[in-house]
């Protein structure tokens, strides 16, 4: 069933008689909110939805006309309202927005799925006396979520990516054998079913969604392939050669696939990869090199980020839509402007160069960066 929101926000304001305004008035919003609620274009933050039922005087379920049944654009719209929760509640209250959506929608297995997901994004943002702590809370009760999902989930896609995730947790959860056991020992045979998918348009003489499909998986080879040159870089260490081939292999693949401006995130895990490997051969000269990259990335990066095609991929913007989190990113632009600084200033294998001109000066850098994102 739609979340059919604003017909009753309609409809109960209508009984009581009452304007736009009055009632954006009551709820502290805009008029022109309270008219996209209706209209359907947009939904009211988490916060205000009991508010809301309390003032039709109605239960959640019926404003919301309750289904646990959620399509992908409500379970998308749940995930983003908690993430902005982050900026004005404490992590207290946003824990107990989430334990409170998993209770209401325990059945519905794509959006438990988006709330162990957002647990792994965003568990370090909640209530926890260290990382440690939060570490074994949140993942673990991530993997409990997941468990849940393989339980009374029958979707193929769901399942494979319950079952990842829960292999990453307990790699985070330090269980190896426990990821082994649930992944199996090797890397299994991979079949390109995007292919299929593709000819089939074309056979059926649709060549854009023939073009659209190979685009959106390309795209995403694209930036699993940098993700994994990532990875590759921290087992390197004892071979820096192959560190600095590879190392000029990522940098290649983000100039040949412009992944600055597409997907400058994983373009700075790249370059702090690169940092902290180099820092742990030391070698000086290339640590100031990365880090001074990384920091022209940051100072070009535009707020928010949101994932998109350019002229090369033109065609994936419908698949982006029909995603997940469609064009928003898992962790929430605003904290991502912290967290890019605060990975070099808290990175404990840059200690030995905090007296080192060259980083004196990329550290006050970072920090003028710092000052105009968080103005912006």
């Amino acid at each position: 069933m739609e979340l059919n929101m604003g017909t009753i926000i309609s409809q109960k304001r209508k009984e009581r008689q009452i304007t736009q305004q009055e009632l954006a008035d009551f709820m502290g919003v805009s008029k022109a909110s309270v008219s996209k609620w209706e209209n359907g274009q947009s939904y009211p933050d988490i916060t205000l939805i009991p508010l809301l039922a309390g003032y039709f005087n109605i239960t959640i379920d019926a404003l919301m006309n309750y289904s646990n049944e959620l399509s992908t654009e409500q379970i998308r719209h749940i995930y983003t309202s908690i993430t902005k929760e982050f900026e004005t509640n404490t992590p207290e209250e946003v824990w107990h927005s989430i334990e409170d959506i998993i209770h209401r929608y325990y059945s519905c297995a794509p959006l438990i799925l988006e709330m162990g997901q957002l647990l792994l994004n965003h568990g370090d943002l909640l209530p926890g006396a260290s990382k440690e702590e939060k570490v074994q809370k949140y993942f673990g009760k991530a993997q409990e979520l997941f468990a849940h999902v393989l339980k009374i989930s029958n979707d193929s896609v769901l399942l494979d990516k319950a079952t990842n995730y829960s292999a990453y947790c307990s790699l985070m959860l330090n269980k190896p054998d426990e990821v082994l056991d649930i992944l199996g020992e090797y890397v299994p045979e991979y079949y390109s079913t995007e292919s299929l998918i593709a000819w089939a348009y074309k056979m059926k003489g649709d060549k854009q969604r023939a073009i659209a499909t190979v685009q959106s998986s390309l795209f995403q080879y694209v930036v699993v392939i940098l993700s994994q040159i990532n990875n590759y870089l921290q087992l390197l260490l004892d071979q820096p050669d192959k560190f600095d081939s590879t190392y000029d292999k990522g940098k290649s693949l983000i100039r040949s696939f412009s992944l600055k401006e597409l997907n400058p995130t994983v373009v700075a895990n790249f370059y702090i990869s690169a940092v902290m490997g180099y820092a742990q051969m030391n070698r000086t000269e290339q640590v100031m090199d990365c880090l001074a990259q990384y920091a022209d990335l940051l100072d070009g990066m535009k707020f928010p980020i949101e994932l998109h095609g350019d002229e090369y991929f033109d065609q994936i913007d419908d698949w982006l839509d029909q995603t997940d989190l469609g064009h928003s990113l898992p962790r929430d632009t605003n904290q991502l402007k912290t967290d890019f600084i605060t990975i070099v200033f808290q990175n404990s294998f840059l200690k030995p160069y905090q007296d080192d001109p060259k980083f004196k000066a990329i550290l006050k850098r970072l920090n003028i960066i710092k000052e105009r994102l968080e103005n912006a």
